[in-house]
């Protein structure tokens, strides 16, 4: 280094850290992450023949179902990092979870206040 520093192999860095809470949460998070997305393959390999067999699908059609649900993955992941690169990662949970869960349509019902038309 320039600056004289110390320098350090990747393992000598491994070693100086240590292992604390946050690499215990990031090693857990991941592996939740890991965990949920071999769900979904096996969910996948589950519900492609019983779709198959309910709606008569051929097999072209049935390895399509599996396909899309892979290019969505792939779409979103890159949507998703091209606006937390644009609008950073602290806000980005929050604006996930109203995505993925949005409010009930009950909620809008109970909160309006002078609106005549409900927009949801």
């Amino acid at each position: 280094m320039a600056d004289g520093g110390p320098r350090y192999t990747v393992d000598e860095a491994l070693v100086t850290v240590g292992f604390g809470k946050f690499q215990f949460l990031v090693l857990l998070y991941a592996g939740m992450g890991w965990v949920s997305e071999a769900m979904e393959v096996m969910i996948l390999s589950f519900v492609g023949p019983a779709v198959h067999s309910k709606w008569g699908l051929t097999s072209h059609e049935e390895s399509l179902i599996t396909t899309v649900v892979f290019a969505g993955m792939l779409v979103g992941a890159y949507t998703w990092g091209v606006i937390s690169d644009k609008y950073g990662r602290r806000c980005l949970p929050l604006l996930l979870f109203y995505t993925q869960h949005p409010p009930p349509p009950l909620f809008f019902l109970l909160n309006r206040q002078n609106n005549t038309e409900i927009i949801i």
